[in-house]
């Protein structure tokens, strides 16, 4: 069910994990841990599902907040894990694609199934973040402004962060079209991650385009993972909206210790 984000975890200052497809009671299309209510699966799976993952994370089904992942560079910063908090069944932070905290006892939880899902520490802080980075997130911005938002919020310095790009849609799989060409396209880095495949077409590597965006605020490269997961190149555990279409959404958590050290 979880793949644990070693590079955070092993801080000790976090918890945080990627969930696959396997593990949940979702039928049909969404076998079978769908985390998402949006999709068209039934609500009672999707609830099952996600007390499941809150199980598995050892947390309170109250502790886990969302946002509303609408493809832009929205930051919410969440102070504590009171009034702003949303839960399990609750409605997510409303325009924001990344979620930001320094207060222990609240996880942040994106949902994918092919953009990418992006976990942060700030060790110094210590605060972490969660961001949603799908084509035209990446091309606004949306992990350079979730740093920024951090730095504004936490004074963290991205020399000190460590960041993990968990599973998504790989640059072997992902072909796009000269829209996503022209929004993209000016970016230093459009070309190491994008491969031209045939006319008007590219293969696209999101996770490159973010490594750079990355590097060029200062984060060391060996801050950096990338899990070794293409989602459309795996159906046997990964969801893929550009595989399938309707089809389920994993999640990405993280959440900080207490600081006496006890998780949850």
């Amino acid at each position: 069910m979880l793949i644990a984000a070693r590079a955070l975890e092993d801080t000790r200052l976090a918890r945080a994990a990627f969930t696959t497809r396997c593990g949940g009671v979702s039928g049909g299309v969404y076998r079978s841990l769908n985390l998402a209510y949006t999709v068209g699966d039934s609500p009672d799976a999707v609830a099952a599902n996600r007390r499941r993952l809150t199980g598995a994370l050892g947390v309170a089904a109250g502790s886990l907040a969302e946002a509303e992942q609408v493809h832009g560079n929205g930051v919410a910063v969440l102070d504590h894990p009171g009034p702003q908090r949303t839960d399990l069944d609750g409605a997510p932070i409303a325009g924001v694609d990344a979620l930001i905290t320094d207060a222990a006892g609240l996880w942040l939880a994106i949902y994918a199934a092919d953009c990418v899902p992006v976990l942060a520490l700030d060790p110094h802080r210590p605060a972490i973040a969660a961001a949603h980075a799908g084509w035209r997130g990446v091309a606004a911005g949306i992990v350079p402004a979730t740093l920024d938002r951090m730095r504004r919020a936490f004074a963290t310095d991205p020399v000190r962060c460590i960041v993990v790009l968990g599973p998504a849609i790989g640059g072997c799989c992902y072909e796009v079209d000269a829209p996503v060409a022209r929004a993209m396209g000016a970016a230093p880095w459009w070309p190491l991650a994008a491969t031209p495949c045939r006319p008007g077409r590219w293969k696209l590597d999101l996770r490159v385009a973010i490594r750079h965006q990355l590097s060029a605020l200062g984060v060391p490269e060996e801050r950096v993972t990338v899990l070794p997961y293409c989602t459309a190149c795996r159906p046997d555990l990964f969801f893929s909206y550009r595989r399938d279409g309707v089809t389920g959404r994993m999640g990405a958590c993280i959440g900080l210790r207490a600081p006496t050290g006890r998780g949850g």
